[in-house]
């Protein structure tokens, strides 16, 4: 199996992980990770070049900016033969850090400091992307709905941040124009922030980048640059049609940017006995950690749903207690949980993963190749390897990714 760029089994497709999974603190020890994990996973494939998506502090941005840093950091990837196809532009801080939760909403993009930090992203992968290559960089989903304040503060800022990223589609037009490359940036829906979902995705772009809001160039702008990062995780979480989602999507001329092939915890209450439900609630107490927040949505009998955001909050009325004489525990439908877990997953114990879920967009970008760009990018993003339960973890992370990758490719 090759996975090169022009030339791999799976249609031409390059394919690679998000590497903010190992993330460094600056250059050097970004590129330690990806010698230490990186090259053994393409080593484990026995392919000649693999895909990485990088991640870049705000702090080690700006570092690889300075003097010659960026054109050691392009030739010691081209030595280890990774290709940097794609950025994940969605965390601005220390991805890694023992609490990260609502401080990976920071800053929103009504705050300067987001704009500045994407526009040193697009410099940066306009120099690493191999000649004649597209790129994307996926980023926050405007921030954290919370956040927004009162009505009157909502509007405000969010027509600050529809501004700030107007400005940056300009400005990727113009890059392209001047140099040829394509460099798209892909907004990122995920549950619980400003974009909730990609219906709350299309109403922002009708009502700030639609006209009479902006003009005719800007709106083309905006359709041309700003894109959509689907991340499958969270669509199932808000347990979306993706084929209606995508179709609905285009109609506005909205295209999609990046997908970031990921699958959510899913677990069917009303098919468990009461003390398969115990057995259930003690695995999903597992996942149930400090570092990342873990939004769920919540489906009760009558198919009502309930966005809950975290998971501690939904399992503390349950925890405590003890099935008697055979009473369930959840009378809940199904939960849906946000923690990213490995793809090549279906199942385990009483837990099932959303996997069919990316079998369904395989499906639909086969049966209507015409709703995509042909040099989509496909980027592998489990992120939570370092949190996940003993049982699901590999003897190593190269080991997990490389399973992740190659299952995959053979989803093409």
């Amino acid at each position: 199996m090759s996975l090169a760029p022009k030339n791999s089994t799976s249609q031409g497709k390059l394919l690679g992980y998000c590497t903010n999974v190992h993330a460094g603190t600056d250059a050097d020890s970004i590129l330690a990770n990806l010698r230490k994990c990186a090259v053994p996973v393409r080593e484990r494939l026995a392919i000649d070049r693999l895909g990485v998506g990088l991640w870049f502090s705000q702090t080690a941005a700006k570092e690889l900016l300075q003097g010659d840093r960026l054109e050691h950091f392009r030739d010691k990837l081209e030595q280890m033969q990774l290709v940097p196809y794609t950025i994940n532009g969605f965390p601005q801080e220390d991805f890694h850090q023992k609490v990260v939760k609502h401080r990976v909403y920071q800053p929103p993009w009504w705050e300067r400091s987001r704009l500045d930090y994407t526009r040193d992203l697009v410099r940066i992968l306009d120099r690493l992307l191999p000649e004649g290559v597209s790129g994307s960089i996926s980023t926050l989903p405007i921030g954290w709905s919370s956040d927004l304040g009162s009505q009157a503060d909502g509007e405000m800022k969010c027509a600050q941040a529809a501004a700030h990223l107007l400005q940056l589609a300009q400005e990727l037009d113009e890059l392209r124009e001047r140099t040829g490359r394509m460099i798209r940036i892909a907004l990122e829906p995920e549950p619980g922030c400003v974009f909730t979902d990609n219906a709350s995705l299309r109403a922002f772009y009708e009502r700030y980048w639609t006209p009479p809001a902006v003009s005719i160039v800007q709106a083309a702008r905006a359709r041309e640059h700003l894109t959509v990062c689907h991340d499958i995780c969270h669509s199932a979480v808000m347990i979306e049609d993706q084929s209606q989602e995508v179709l609905q999507s285009s109609l506005l001329g909205i295209r999609v940017g990046k997908v970031q092939v990921s699958s959510a915890i899913r677990v069917p209450w009303h098919s468990l006995d009461a003390s398969e439900q115990q057995r259930a609630l003690e695995q999903l107490s597992q996942f149930a950690e400090d570092r990342y927040l873990h939004q769920t949505m919540v489906v009760d009998s009558q198919g009502n749903r309930r966005l809950i955001e975290d998971l501690p909050l939904v399992l503390e009325r349950h925890l405590d207690r003890k099935s008697h004489a055979g009473t369930v525990l959840v009378s809940d439908r199904e939960w849906r949980i946000h923690f990213h877990v490995p793809i090549y997953l279906p199942d385990w114990g009483y837990i099932e993963s959303t996997q069919s879920q990316i079998k369904a967009w395989f499906d639909l970008v086969k049966s209507r190749p015409e709703l995509f760009d042909p040099d989509l990018a496909y980027e592998v993003e489990t992120y939570a390897w370092g949190v996940l339960p003993d049982g699901l973890k590999t003897s190593t992370l190269d080991e997990g990714i490389a399973q992740e990758i190659a299952w995959l490719a053979s989803q093409f």
